[in-house]
């Protein structure tokens, strides 16, 4: 072997040495997460106009509730999680503090939905069932597109006639 191949093995095996203590010395990254429940908590509690807007919602939903309510309950789950308690004590039949027990207790928006056998959006409270833009959005005409095989099928017509 010569000197040249004999220095570059050595200076190959300190490069591994060098790194590898360099990684084994580094401390594990110990920033603790937020738990779940914290993380979907407002920062900011809802406007006064936000909370008469979800009130204005609840009662077109046959709903009743207050802003102060509403206020109350986001403090803790959020306006959509007030929202939910609301809209599902009315639909479930379970009372306000068992379905805050219920989520106090672990349990996810989604678990609790399936619980209850009712479906876990707010979408359909808060007036946006449905809705997945503006109105003058590309496909919010409602109409389906020329030529759909599908709809001429439905119709009894055959393509070209």
């Amino acid at each position: 072997m010569t000197r040249r191949t004999r220095l570059a093995i050595l200076g190959g095996t300190l490069l591994l040495l060098v790194a590898g203590t360099a990684l084994a010395t580094q401390s594990p990254n110990n920033r603790s997460q937020a738990p779940a429940a914290a993380s979907q908590e407002p920062e900011t509690p809802p406007s006064a106009d936000e909370l008469a807007r979800a009130v204005d919602r609840l009662k077109a939903s046959g709903i009743d509730s207050t802003a102060d309510q509403l206020s109350d309950l986001a403090g803790t789950y959020g306006l959509g999680g007030a929202i939910r308690l609301l809209a599902w004590t009315d639909a479930s039949g379970k009372t306000l503090a068992e379905l805050k027990a219920m989520r106090d207790g672990g349990q996810g928006w989604g678990q609790i939905a399936r619980e209850l056998g009712i479906h876990p959006g707010i979408g359909s409270v808060m007036g946006q069932a449905g809705e997945h833009g503006p109105e003058d959005a590309p496909g919010q005409s409602g109409e389906k597109p020329k030529g759909d095989d599908e709809s001429e099928a439905e119709s009894g017509a055959s393509p070209g006639s």
